[in-house]
């Protein structure tokens, strides 16, 4: 488990984890209105909606360039609050909730990014998070295994280190909302490190329902379809602490039916 210390700064509009503080004031980045301002050029990432846009850069520290992720939120569109009503959920929008996501996951142990920095005003808001290096998602790696194929003690190892990453967000009340195996990323120096990314969705119950708890175990099983029936089997009994049995087929056919779903509206969808 890992907690943080945080420094408030800029009347409230900017909070900087300690330990990227000094590096902050060595840049004169000590308001909102600057890092806003300074990071509006960066690298592009990812943009999914002219009102979200992740960008990379990087600072000196000391004659080394340390990379680093902002995501920016603007002001969102009216669709944005509504589709989520319509689904009877709360609109979740802005950085705030990632980064609380951030510092809840590292709170219960689990992997994820470092928290630098969260900024807030107005409609405005960003989070900033170190870049994982040399790292892979754990997509592409069961993807390449496809064409070049991984001994089985690999899969297995990715099996549990999964289940044991899963079973702890669960049972921590935590539940990811896009758990799929692009949002994991696995360590290429130490392969039994997986950490969980994109936190922007992720939602807090306790005791967390089954619904979420089968939303996500059939995200991540839709994303590995081309993972080996017995595999998914073996991360399924992992996740539960039990050898699986007749008692387990419900929940087997509610994730199986999810999965589905998400088939069939990534299809419609062309996604």
């Amino acid at each position: 488990m890992t907690r943080f210390e945080l420094e408030t700064w800029d009347s409230g509009r900017l909070i900087v984890n300690h330990a990227y503080a000094d590096l902050f004031r060595r840049h004169d980045w000590l308001t909102f209105a600057t890092i806003w301002s300074r990071t509006a050029d960066a690298a592009i990432a990812k943009k999914l909606r002219t009102d979200r846009i992740t960008l990379k850069f990087t600072l000196d520290d000391n004659g080394v360039e340390r990379p680093f992720y902002i995501k920016r939120h603007g002001r969102s569109s009216w669709k944005e609050y509504l589709k989520p009503l319509l689904r009877l959920t709360w609109p979740i929008l802005g950085a705030r909730n990632e980064w609380n996501a951030i510092l809840d996951f590292h709170n219960v142990g689990l992997p994820t990014m470092a928290p630098v920095a969260f900024g807030e005003s107005g409609a405005n808001s960003f989070l900033i998070t170190e870049s994982l290096e040399n790292c892979d998602k754990l997509s592409n790696v069961l993807a390449d295994s496809v064409k070049s194929p991984v001994p089985l003690s690999t899969h297995r190892q990715i099996s549990v280190t999964v289940a044991n990453l899963a079973r702890t967000m669960h049972n921590s009340g935590l539940h990811h909302q896009d758990f799929y195996l692009g949002h994991l990323m696995q360590s290429q120096t130490n392969p039994e490190t997986i950490y969980i990314i994109d936190l922007g969705r992720v939602h807090k119950q306790t005791p967390l329902s089954q619904r979420w708890i089968i939303k996500d175990l059939a995200q991540l099983n839709f994303s590995a379809s081309t993972v080996p029936l017995l595999e998914r089997l073996r991360f399924l009994r992992k996740y539960l602490g039990h050898p699986l049995s007749g008692k387990d087929r419900h929940l087997i056919a509610r994730i199986q039916a999810k999965t589905n779903a998400i088939a069939r509206h990534s299809r419609k969808n062309q996604l």
